[in-house]
């Protein structure tokens, strides 16, 4: 009788240790899945701010944003960055100064240099990368701001969407939804590892193996 409780205890432990370790196991994924979380978190918050930045200009008045659409203004400014643009008011506007200004020939917005200014108060602009000047020039009224500051990288959607290129926009997209939802890791109290509950349970499942 003795003996076959001894087998029994015996072929119990076992699966007992084998659980034990499974919830270790189980434990220390969460603890990864936090840290991921948390990396996904900082991604996502500085992606965030970065965005707010750009667009910040569309609810000021005064203020203006432009993405740079080509290598123009290379290499100080990339397809891509967004330009943080001020009105300049009736001053006038030295040579030098980037500038954001309604295209003459009616392309919209042009991120360029100021390379001369007219006798008749006019702005002759060039692309830093260009090989000659813009062929029209800019009116005072014309121009929305001078350049103040740069946010990179945040108008490449828009770039790509422009081209035609749906590749880098769909990746772009899942990468965002996939830090969108890992970010739930670094948020939710189950998986935060300096809770005192959360070591609890590690070595609860330790004292188990």
């Amino acid at each position: 009788m003795t003996n076959t409780a001894v087998q029994r205890d015996a072929s119990q432990s076992p699966v007992q240790s084998g659980s034990g370790s499974a919830r270790v196991r189980i434990r220390r994924g969460d603890e990864g899945r936090f840290y991921l979380g948390l990396v996904a978190l900082i991604a996502t918050a500085v992606f965030a701010t970065l965005a707010v930045v750009a667009l910040l200009p569309v609810v000021f008045p005064g203020a203006t944003s432009a993405s740079i659409t080509s290598g123009s203004m290379m290499p100080k400014l990339r397809a891509g960055d967004v330009v943080v643009a001020v009105d300049h008011g009736n001053e006038p506007i030295a040579i030098g100064t980037i500038v954001v200004f309604d295209d003459p020939r009616g392309g919209g917005l042009v991120t360029h240099r100021v390379v001369g200014v007219n006798p008749d108060d006019t702005y002759t602009t060039k692309g830093d990368a260009n090989g000659s000047v813009d062929p029209a020039p800019v009116r005072p009224e014309s121009i929305r701001g001078v350049g103040r500051a740069v946010v990179p990288y945040v108008g490449l959607p828009s770039v790509w969407l422009s081209e035609g290129r749906w590749l880098p926009l769909a990746l772009t997209a899942a990468g965002i939804a996939a830090a969108v939802w890992f970010v739930r890791y670094a948020v939710e109290v189950h998986y935060d590892p300096w809770r005192d509950d959360f070591r609890d349970r590690v070595e609860a499942g330790a004292g188990h193996a």
